[in-house]
């Protein structure tokens, strides 16, 4: 059953993505907004089809502490690529912080550049936060509102820890940005770089926002409180 589940779910999502991808393939010629639109129709169709194929549903705890106005970055752990796809939904227009790496996949990478996403590489820690800075920076005078990082920097496996990148105390301290923490576990039903997945039902659970730390060790201690305790 498991195998049958996982295998449809594949065979619909690459089937409906390369239809959908292909027909909207001119992304250059579209407007930013209508870019947003097709983005978080895509993503929350993937979220769905994983729920009544794969039978991966969501609760929510703390959806309250999502700021209504305001910039914030969202900060969250990482344990599989079904928070990509649920942060898209979830915060529509929203601005990833990527590893350079996705630049070079075909189509998405159209995409990525109109919403604006930015390109790290993690080797180059010092010039990347400069990116980084730089980049939101110039965002935000276009209204982008809400900023996402995964600041382990790749995906876990549920029970493993990361070190925490210090870019993330970088945006909130030189930037004066908000910080939303959210910790999932996705990862123990999405399984990650594994054919067959599980089903049942991820936590996303949303901490208060993270205002005026002005100490690095405390900042990231607090995540890694949340994401590992």
């Amino acid at each position: 059953m498991i195998f049958f589940r996982s295998f449809l779910f594949y065979l619909l999502f690459y089937i409906g993505t390369i239809c959908f991808f292909i027909f909207f393939s001119p992304v250059r010629l579209f407007s930013s907004k209508f870019v947003v639109s097709l983005s978080s129709f895509w993503t929350t169709c993937v979220i769905k089809l994983a729920r009544f194929v794969l039978g991966i549903d969501y609760k929510i705890t703390g959806i309250k502490n999502i700021p209504r106005k305001g910039v914030f970055l969202v900060a969250s752990n990482h344990q599989s690529a079904w928070e990509t796809f649920f942060f898209v939904s979830l915060f529509p227009g929203s601005v990833f912080i990527l590893k350079d790496e996705l630049r070079k996949i075909p189509i998405f990478a159209q995409y990525f550049k109109k919403l604006g996403f930015i390109y790290i590489k993690r080797e180059k820690t010092f010039d990347s936060i400069k990116v980084i800075l730089k980049s939101i920076k110039k965002l935000m005078y276009k209204k982008k509102k809400v900023f996402i990082i995964f600041p382990e920097g790749t995906r876990l496996k549920p029970g493993s820890r990361s070190k925490l990148s210090s870019g993330v105390f970088a945006i909130h301290k030189f930037l004066g940005i908000p910080i939303l923490p959210i910790k999932l576990n996705s990862g123990r039903f999405w399984l990650n770089k594994n054919f067959l997945n599980k089903s049942g039902l991820i936590n996303v659970k949303i901490f208060p926002i993270i205002k005026n730390e002005i100490d690095k060790n405390k900042l990231l201690k607090k995540l890694e409180d949340y994401y590992y305790n």
